[in-house]
């Protein structure tokens, strides 16, 4: 009876052994996929702010304006805006390039 206690409790000091091992393994396993992608995130992180800082910097109004004015552009002129009351507005929204057609009705097309 003694030694069927002993065998039974070997076996179960085996198997405790086994499980143990294998649940250390999954850890390690786990620990490693966190720190893969906390080295991932970091590195995310310092691209969003490198790109940031790319944009900071090509979005300078002095470096647009030289730009702007290479290409021809100029700031708008008190003479470029119109009041939408006036009937001028209304021709000239209408015959504006790549402007909707106005419609009286405001149903769904094909009503």
């Amino acid at each position: 009876m003694l030694r069927a206690l002993n065998a039974l409790l070997l076996l179960a000091t085996l198997a405790a052994t086994v499980v143990l091992y294998a649940l250390k393994h999954d850890t390690r396993r786990l620990e490693l996929r966190v720190e893969e992608r906390e080295r991932a995130l970091e590195r995310l992180e310092n691209d969003v702010r490198i790109l940031r800082a790319e944009r900071a910097h090509l979005a300078r109004p002095e470096r647009l304006e030289i730009l702007a004015r290479t290409l021809g552009l100029t700031p708008i002129g008190h003479a470029q805006y119109l009041r939408l009351s006036s009937p001028d507005a209304n021709a000239t929204r209408s015959a504006a390039p790549g402007a909707l057609p106005s419609s009286p009705s405001r149903g769904r097309p094909g009503d």
